[in-house]
Formats: structure tokens, C-alpha cells, sequence
């Protein structure tokens, strides 16, 4: 196993060597990776469902479906039973507004078309060495508040107010008015690598400042993180795979066009929290 530089501001492109499943120095190699590079692409040929759920194992348990096998979900402007919401998709980190967001993604590009929509990442990680010092000093001990949907609910539902008591996931009552977890600005992953863990799709505000004060604090950051020059769009070719460590990359789609693209996914997860979110995404029309 390989790995080299993209030609982007952060990842690398991984050589597999072999079709034979990893063995135990491999996957070791694969931690190592991607602690070290936070986002990987494997570009050689098709990828069987084998081979993709073998691959992210690696890096921990890979949630399962209702029946106990990996839970395949797919991102599709091909069918009606597309896992992601239609439109553009701002920058994020995947359940953010959820106590315990998923660690690792993997996406595989199982049916593109020629200029079919991108998939573009901002790394959280690199970002914290143009961090000026007093930013730093504002948010090393701070916690921000996350959640999802709530723009769309009608009010009494303001995005900016956390019901009380939350109720938990999957507890009777529990909805998109309790899509709210918090969360240190700076936060570690398992590995220990550092993480700005703040994202414009889901972050609300810091904790303990006045709105206008987050506000600002927010927006500096943001302009930081979301440089263009420190953006990887990825192109999508058939048959890339792509891995990511969901709580030190970001992942954004731009507003999406028309050509064909279905990517199949599997993610790491200690809980079996998707299931939960769909479902009530689809009695609401989320998606």
C-alpha cells in the first residue's frame, strides 16, 4: 500500500498493490494514512461492495442496515431513494448536530457521467496554523452549538433556539426541532489529530457569546476555512472511491446539474443513527 500527494492543498492518492483483502499491517497503514492526510482517493478500476466494505472497515465498525449487513446507502440524482437531500449542500460535517457525529465516509462513484456535479472538501485540520493567535485564544476552551433542518421547519421552530428538554434520538417525541448537539470548537478526533469543528450548514453559534459576537467570530473563521485556494474539488471519474475523516474534512456539492451520478456509500459509526434521521427526514419532506 501507497500513498502520494494530490495535486490539492490536502488528501492523497492511494495505490492498493493488490485485489486480495487487507491484511492486519495494511489496515494499520490506512489509519495511518488517513490520520496523517485526512481525505483518500483510490482511482484503479472498479471497486466491488467487497472491496469498498473491506477497505473502510479499517478504520472501524461500518453502521449496519435493519438486517445486520453494512448499511449501503446511495447519493443519486438517478432514483427517488437518494439518501441526501436534493440542491446544494454547503459545507459540512456529516450528523454535526448529532452527540456522536461519524468518524469515517467512503463514496464510490458507481455510476458518473461526463461533468457530472463535484464533491468539494475543506480540510479543518489544516486550517488551524492560519489560525491568528487571539482567534485561537477566543475559542481553545469553547463549545458551539449544531443542528440540521430547522431553517425549513415553519416557526414557532427558530434554527437559533434549542428546545428544552432535547429529547433523544429514537425516544418517542423526538424530531427535527431536537436535531441540536454541542460540541469543543476544537475538538480532537480518535486519532488526536486537532480539528476546527465548526461547518456553515450546521453550526448555530458559539456557546457563551453574545449572537453578534459568535456571528463574528464565525464569519472570520469561515473565510479562512472555506479559501478557495484551500478548496479540493473532486472531479468525479467511474469507479473512484473516495475516504474521508468526517470529523476533520468537509465535504460540500455545489448546486448540482443534471448529468448522472450515483455514489454509493458506507460510513463508520459506533451507533446506528442513520436509520433514525431518514426516516423522519421523509415524513417531514427533508427528502
Amino acid at each position: 500500500m501507497q500513498a502520494a500527494p494530490l495535486e490539492a492543498p490536502f488528501g492523497a492518492r492511494l495505490h492498493l498493490e493488490t485485489d486480495e483483502r487487507l491484511r492486519d499491517e495494511e489496515r494499520d497503514a490506512l489509519r495511518r494514512l488517513l490520520a496523517e492526510h485526512g481525505l483518500l482517493v483510490v482511482r484503479e478500476g472498479e471497486i466491488s461492495c467487497e472491496r469498498q466494505i473491506d477497505l473502510l472497515s479499517a478504520l472501524g465498525r461500518i453502521e449496519p442496515d435493519a438486517k445486520g449487513a453494512p448499511l449501503r446507502m446511495e447519493v443519486t440524482n438517478q432514483h427517488e431513494a437518494s439518501t441526501a437531500p436534493d440542491g446544494e449542500l454547503v459545507f459540512h460535517f456529516d450528523y454535526a448536530y448529532d452527540p456522536a457525529p461519524i468518524p469515517a465516509i467512503s463514496m464510490y462513484g458507481a455510476v458518473i457521467a461526463e461533468g457530472a456535479t463535484p464533491t468539494l472538501f475543506a480540510s479543518s485540520t489544516r486550517v488551524l496554523s492560519r489560525l491568528p493567535s487571539r482567534l485561537v485564544a477566543r475559542i481553545r476552551d469553547a463549545e458551539a452549538a449544531h443542528a440540521c433542518f430547522l431553517q425549513a421547519l415553519a416557526p414557532p421552530h427558530p434554527r437559533s433556539i434549542e428546545p428544552e428538554p432535547l429529547i433523544s434520538r429514537g425516544e418517542p417525541g423526538w424530531g427535527p426541532e431536537h436535531y441540536w448537539a454541542r460540541h469543543p470548537v476544537l475538538w480532537h478526533n480518535a486519532a488526536g489529530v486537532e480539528t476546527l469543528f465548526v461547518c456553515l450548514q450546521h453550526t448555530d453559534r458559539i456557546l457563551g457569546l453574545e449572537r453578534v459576537e459568535s456571528d463574528a467570530i464565525l464569519e472570520e473563521l469561515y473565510a479562512l476555512l472555506y479559501d478557495p485556494t484551500e478548496i479540493y474539488e473532486h472531479a468525479w471519474r467511474p469507479d473512484d472511491l473516495v475516504i474521508w475523516d468526517n470529523l476533520t474534512v468537509q465535504h460540500a456539492r455545489p448546486v448540482p446539474n443534471d448529468r448522472a451520478r450515483t455514489l454509493r456509500r458506507f460510513h463508520v459509526s459506533e451507533t446506528d443513527l442513520t436509520e433514525d434521521y431518514l426516516r423522519v427526514a421523509r415524513e417531514q419532506g427533508f427528502m
